[in-house]
């Protein structure tokens, strides 16, 4: 009708298969053009699609296919070559999951040929002529129910395929400009000895990349950091760091940078960005936790960039007051931020001044912006029709005097004030300026949407995130109660009408608290902890990670393992009255599916209102890079289940009510 807006049609779990999801962008020499790859969803909901999108600098010109094509394969990670002809990128558009070359200006995509076997897990350019190429090559059994014999500690990595790793090789792959088929020359093989990656070309005829062991005995294994000279074919160590070097970067003047947290077996310690010539932090006056730790569900599955070199300065992403930015800074030791507030970083590219970025917002999904111009388009029509519904900022202090922010978001159609708490992961995450599809989903059905800041969260600085340690199940219990007395004191919550969900360290809260109050009629906890004493040999992390956020508590000692034992769910099960459905990945190394079986088992022999809902093949982040239809039939089954105890109130409510006489 002229002159009126278009009703709200809502938004839906089955939204995912109407996103277009930006990243992996790369910028051509001299910032022209750039390109990015733009994920969907297949027709069948089985498994994500994506194709690459070329990208003009100058204003008003639109962007266009770069690759293309009608099947269920993904292009991805696109790389242009420097003398900006060529694009080489990954994908599996012939059933293997490879390289491929499609000029820059458009056609058909070709595969690289004569490269080594083995998926490629990085690969860069080294000239216009040479790709170096990190290989990993399966050692996986040839049959699913092949024997397994391990005879090492960490044989367990979630997400990963089984417990026998890959062997990783370095690669040289020169490709004549008369086409693709390729002359490779074997660099580095990771052997039995180590595991290879982080590679980042020095620009001088070297590769810097970083190793750690393969089938390792220690609890926390270092990386180390590794020099080959191209020319003389010439290995030299140039750092030895206590931890995992999350990534390398490389700058023009040939000095190696790392991402890593310096500390061995610390979860409270962030990465940070050090000097790894010289094994110093590079900023060391500045808090900056160099991470992506915001939490949100619309994001291009895969890695993205954290860290990369801009001549002889440092670029990297922060996660900062709930929101992750880009950050830059050189040898003088400071560094600044260089995106706005009010956008968060999906992913990035930098290359001859000229910065790429995909960023997001809390009621948009991320499009691409290069040189701080908006380029891209995909969600705008999507956006319009749906209206995503913007969160304002609140504040509480905790039982001790913690102040504490969260975001609400209000529902148009919550007048019951039904409202559902979701806690973060982690405990080391952060829910905040990012774009969520399942928030928006509840929103949608009827729900405010409280997303509460925890003690340890990510964002406020390593002393905030310290909090965690030795606390879990005291002071975050306290800060969530305060989260639920704000909201009923002003009036946004029904004091009946309060549910409670969380996953991973969100959903071990979630089980906790449900121990010690019956005040939510119901909740949802997802690849949670319940047994902290068995987690500690089932996981790829329990002992290490879990060591340390308690304080060193250990099963092998019996003080230790009675104080695990007393903080597990499991161990106050009698005390939950609260309705619970539990969701777990059957494939999730990171808090293994028996958590939530020992969980449902001990509430479902009281008899307890509880429910367990497996997913075949799902890791620990399947709610958010999992496959999409056991994405929407997760989703919506917490709405199923939030909407019939929302439902079984209003009844409730309604048989209290006084009866009118009538006529």
């Amino acid at each position: 009708m002229s002159g009126e807006e278009a009703p709200v049609r809502g938004i839906v779990p089955d939204d995912l298969a109407a996103l277009a999801l930006v990243g992996a962008p790369d910028v051509a020499p001299g910032g022209g053009w750039s390109v990015a790859a733009v994920q969907g969803v297949d027709a069948g909901r089985e498994r994500y699609t994506s194709r690459l999108w070329r990208f003009a600098t100058p204003p008003g010109t639109a962007p266009s296919p770069l690759t293309g094509g009608e099947g269920a394969w993904s292009d991805t990670a696109p790389a242009i070559a420097p003398d900006g002809s060529r694009v080489a990128f990954r994908s599996d558009r012939d059933g293997t999951r490879r390289l491929w070359l499609v000029p820059a200006c458009g056609g058909e995509p070709a595969p690289l040929d004569g490269a080594p076997d083995g998926s490629p897990a990085e690969f860069a350019w080294l000239d216009d002529e040479h790709l170096l190429a990190l290989h990993a090559r399966p050692q996986a059994p040839s049959r699913a129910s092949a024997p397994v014999v391990v005879d090492w500690l960490r044989y367990k990595n979630d997400g990963a395929a089984g417990p026998v790793e890959p062997l990783d090789e370095l690669w040289l792959l020169r490709i004549p400009r008369d086409g693709t088929a390729c002359a490779p020359r074997l660099l580095r093989a990771g052997g039995e000895q180590a595991r290879l990656g982080c590679l980042a070309p020095d620009g001088r005829g070297g590769v810097f990349y970083a190793a750690r062991p393969r089938h390792s005995d220690e609890s926390h294994p270092a990386t180390q950091v590794w020099r080959h000279d191209l020319a003389t074919g010439g290995e030299a160590p140039v750092w030895r760091c206590p931890s995992l070097v999350r990534a390398l970067a490389v700058t023009a003047s040939g000095r190696p940078v790392a991402l890593a947290s310096g500390v061995a077996g610390h979860s409270v310690e962030p990465p940070r960005v050090w000097w790894a010539d010289e094994g110093r932090p590079a900023f060391p006056g500045q808090d900056l936790e160099c991470e992506r730790a915001l939490l949100a569900d619309a994001r291009p599955v895969g890695a993205p960039r954290l860290l990369a070199t801009a001549g002889e300065r440092i670029v990297f992403a922060v996660t900062t007051a709930g929101e992750v930015a880009l950050y830059e800074g050189g040898a003088d030791g400071t560094a600044r931020r260089i995106t706005p507030a009010g956008r968060s970083v999906v992913d990035f590219a930098v290359r001859d001044g000229v910065t790429a970025a995909c960023l997001e917002s809390a009621t948009q999904p991320a499009e691409l912006y290069v040189a701080g111009r908006r380029v891209s388009s995909f969600n705008t029509a999507w956006a319009r029709a749906a209206r995503p519904v913007a969160p304002e900022e609140v504040t509480t202090t905790s039982a001790d005097g913690l102040p504490l922010r969260g975001l609400l978001y209000r529902s148009p159609h919550g007048a019951r004030g039904d409202l559902l708490l979701r806690v973060h992961g982690g405990p080391h995450m952060v829910y905040g300026n990012a774009f969520d599809l399942e928030t928006q989903s509840y929103v949608a059905a009827g729900f405010h949407v409280l997303l509460p800041e925890v003690r340890g969260g990510a964002g406020r600085g390593t002393p905030f995130r310290a909090l965690s340690v030795g606390a879990w199940g005291r002071g975050d219990v306290d800060d969530l109660s305060a989260f639920a007395d704000l909201a009923v004191a002003t009036g946004v919550a029904a004091p009946d009408r309060l549910y409670l969900a969380g996953g991973s360290y969100g959903g071990y809260l979630t089980n906790w608290t449900l121990t010690r109050t019956g005040r939510f009629r119901a909740a949802v906890s997802e690849r949670s902890l319940s047994n902290l004493v068995s987690k500690a040999g089932t996981s790829d992390n329990g002992f290490t990670v879990n060591r340390h956020e308690f304080g060193g508590a250990d099963v092998l000692d019996a003080a230790g393992a009675a104080e695990l034992w007393d903080r597990s769910p499991l161990a106050h099960a009698r005390a939950v009255t609260t309705p619970l459905l539990l969701i777990h990945g059957e494939s999730d190394q990171r808090c293994p599916v028996e958590q939530s079986e020992q969980f449902y088992a001990a509430l479902r022999r009281t008899g307890h209102e509880v429910v367990l809902a497996r997913y075949p093949g799902a890791s620990h982040g399947f709610a958010t890079t999992g496959r999409p239809d056991h994405r929407v039939h997760r989703l919506e089954l917490i709405l199923s289940w939030l909407r019939d105890h929302a439902s079984r109130a209003a009844d409730a409510t309604a048989a209290r009510l006084p009866r009118s006489s009538g006529a």
